[in-house]
């Protein structure tokens, strides 16, 4: 279907050249929308009239709403807000939320109508049998009300109405606002706070209203409203104050002459003590906004004016504060900022402590309000700053700006020409990603100065390494086996373990001491099996704890024997510990009496060397700092081979060997050294020659008996034989006894 040019058509000259200009509706334009469908929007043509009943390539006006069928009438409407430009309707019968039609007021101006409406009138009549099509016929320009300016008559075809609108009075207002003097010195306190004794720097602020408007009162009332330092959103953070009230707002009703002289007050204001602000660059904004007393400037029938759109509701002036900054008063800091990092890398998975040492500088005038902004990767936390005598006592804290994490260092308000600050900040590195290579911290300085007001942006970066301290270490239980055995006898076929010899475990843990991780490592045990056509260290069955699994060429426990410490709990049996012991009972070998045979060649060693071995192979999966991977091998030792004659009398070292190799780490990106290394875990097998066995009691008994028996006889004998008959030597006479008695006075004779 065609657009339906032509459908409406309206002529006026909207830009004011003195030429007629020229409107054309187009109601069903079909446009393509942003998904490149065709939708009827309709359109409005201006052909801008030239020399020569001839037009300018036309300016499109396009609707916006699908099927409101945009352009369907157009009205020259006159010049509505006297401005010297005429301006027009363009309706859309079916446009708005209920299709009841909506009629479109642009402006006219020096390039034309305006594109963007600057009042959409909505119809509000509704219709039972057909679309009410608000605004399906249009007529203007002409001053019904007799108040000067154009109305609107706007038909409503589906209601059977035509409705009337009246064009509002117009008043233009011309608002100034002047700070004297607008360059504020804090050392000039020239004002007394009100009841204080307490001088104060400040300075006036002087606002003005003239208004006049066609149809207008003669006195129009406005409603002023000042405000100081709108940037400073909070009160706590306003550094100017009114003088009389000490407040940042102020308000007055003023009365205004239509097209009279300019009505004008004063107030004084007066600047904060500068140690209760830090923000000294930001200039001090003073904002003044009015509005009219719409209802005291109604007329006769109640209409109410409109302020002229064009002038902005609202006056905006500045002060600036006096800075030590040459004549000018606009100081132009040089700002130079070097890090250097304590560490030259770091370890992927440690807790990594980091410090950087900052040297900041002003080579210039005084940069106010100076930060040392620090912005750490994601993977490091502030701890805090290094407290020195050497050191600037730095004040840092945590701030998020925009989501992202910072730290904010005060360097001073101002931060003076020649000042170098010298501080070092701690933080902790964790949680650094497999992908990552390096640790990169961005800082700056940063001022609220206008110009030169931050440092060049640096960057401190760390490399990061990979470190992973892996170790095996390995164990036997029990350490030696004392044979030969006392009433143990082999069984063919062996049973249970216990058939075989006591049991051996030999236990290899492979150990990630850190930092870093391993995702994959091979384990190998050598593990001597077989000794001259015999049986050595059978195994029964082998154990895994953690991330690791192991396989053998050679079949475990061929023979299926039961392990008797699980399978039989209650038998006659000693048990394999006791069995370690019972030698140890008998004849106790210490460590050093090993090392004193294996010396004198007395110890023969059994490995791969001089044993059949066979080997385990194991798997060892990703393996963290701080953890482990354990393999537990249960083997019987064949105490029958070491009681064939060519063995016996003689003492064994069995021993295994198990090595490790880290095969992968998982840091593609990052130099590794993979480690590797091997132990050896060792069992002694010693021969205890046997002691004689002891003296039943029976027998002790007896040889008492029968000694106190002869005892008896040779004392019977040697009585008979007059043994005991003794002969006494002669006995001297009473005088010489007397002799050796002594007085009983203690006396004796000359």
């Amino acid at each position: 279907m065609a657009a339906y040019f032509g459908h409406s058509v309206a002529a006026s000259d909207v830009n004011n050249d003195g030429l007629v200009d020229l409107l054309v509706g187009a109601p069903l334009f079909m446009d393509r929308g942003s998904d490149g469908k065709l939708r009827e929007v309709g359109q409005v043509s201006v052909y801008l009239g030239r020399s020569g009943f001839s037009f300018h390539p036309p300016q499109m006006l396009t609707g916006s709403e699908v099927y409101a069928r945009y352009g369907s009438a157009i009205a020259a409407l006159g010049d509505l807000d006297m401005d010297g430009y005429n301006d027009v309707a363009i309706s859309a019968p079916y446009g708005g939320p209920d299709r009841n039609g909506l009629v479109y007021i642009h402006n006219g101006g020096p390039r034309g109508p305006d594109s963007t409406p600057s009042q959409v009138l909505e119809g509000k009549w509704a219709s039972s049998y057909m679309p009410p099509s608000f605004g399906y016929s249009m007529n203007g320009n002409t001053d019904i009300d007799q108040n000067g300016y154009p109305d609107l008559i706007v038909g409503v075809f589906g209601a059977d109405k035509a409705v009337l609108y009246r064009a509002r009075p117009v008043i233009s207002v011309n608002a100034t606002l002047d700070m004297t003097p607008q360059i504020i010195n804090p050392e000039e306190k020239s004002c007394q706070l009100p009841g204080t004794s307490t001088p104060v720097s400040c300075f006036k602020v002087k606002y003005c209203l003239k208004a006049s408007g066609r149809g207008a009162p003669a006195t129009l009332n406005f409603r002023v409203d000042l405000m100081l330092d709108r940037l400073k959103q909070k009160e706590t953070t306003k550094r100017a104050l009114f003088l009389h009230s000490r407040s940042f707002q102020y308000s007055k009703n003023m009365t205004v002459s239509n097209g009279g002289t300019t009505a004008c007050e004063e107030q004084d204001v007066f600047l904060r003590d500068d140690g209760e602000f830090r923000d000294k660059i930001t200039p001090i904004s003073v904002v003044m906004e009015y509005s009219l007393d719409y209802q005291r400037a109604a007329d006769q029938t109640g209409l109410l004016p409109i302020l002229d759109m064009s002038a902005p509701s609202n006056v905006t002036k500045q002060a600036h504060i006096l800075l030590d900054c040459g004549d000018d008063n606009i100081c132009k800091p040089d700002l130079k900022l070097s890090v250097k990092s304590d560490r030259e890398q770091i370890y992927i998975g440690d807790d990594n402590a980091l410090t950087l040492e900052v040297s900041a500088e002003n080579q210039g005038e005084g940069a106010y309000e100076a930060e040392l902004h620090v912005y750490p990767p994601q993977q490091a936390d502030f701890t805090g700053v290094v407290r020195s005598q050497t050191l600037s006592r730095l004040s840092c804290a945590y701030k998020k700006e925009n989501q992202t994490k910072m730290v904010v260092c005060d360097l001073g308000n101002p931060m003076k020409g020649g000042t170098k600050l010298l501080a070092e900040l701690k933080f902790s590195v964790h949680q650094l990603s497999e992908d990552d290579t390096s640790v990169k911290f961005d800082l700056q300085i940063v001022s609220s100065n206008q110009f030169d007001n931050t440092s060049p942006r640096i960057s401190s970066v760390t490399k990061l390494a990979v470190l992973a301290k892996v170790s095996i270490r390995g164990s036997s239980s029990p350490g030696q086996v004392l044979l030969p055995i006392a009433n143990w006898k082999p069984r063919e076929p062996p049973v249970v373990g216990d058939d075989i010899g006591p049991q051996i475990v030999h236990v290899y843990e492979l150990v990630n001491s850190g930092p870093s991780t391993f995702s994959k490592a091979s384990l190998d045990v050598e593990w001597p099996y077989q000794y001259k056509n015999g049986s050595l260290l059978y195994i029964t069955s082998y154990e895994t704890e953690g991330p690791i699994n192991c396989t053998t060429e050679v079949q475990i426990n061929p023979l299926n024997v039961s392990n008797p410490l699980t399978s039989q709990k209650n038998t006659s049996v000693v048990p394999p510990r006791e069995r370690e012991t019972e030698g140890r009972n008998r004849n106790h070998v210490r460590k050093r009496d090993l090392e004193a045979r294996d010396a004198t060649g007395e110890l023969q060693t059994l490995d791969c060397t001089t044993a059949e071995c066979l080997r385990l192979r194991c798997q060892v999966g990703r393996l963290e700092r701080r953890k482990n991977a354990i393999l537990f091998i249960y083997s019987r030792l064949a105490v029958n081979n070491f009681l064939r004659t060519e063995n016996q009398n003689r003492s064994h070292v069995i021993r295994s060997t198990a090595s490790f190799t880290v095969i992968e780490m998982p840091y593609k990106n990052l130099e590794k050294e993979l480690p590797s290394n091997s132990t050896t875990v060792s069992v002694a097998v010693l021969w205890v020659a046997d002691t004689p066995p002891p003296v039943p009691g029976w027998v002790v008994a007896l040889a008492v008996l029968a000694g106190l028996l002869l005892l008896a006889l040779l004392i019977f004998i040697m009585y008979k034989l007059g043994f005991f008959k003794r002969v006494r030597p002669p006995q001297d006479d009473c005088t010489e006894k007397e002799q050796l008695q002594p007085e009983e006075n203690g006396n004796t004779d000359a």
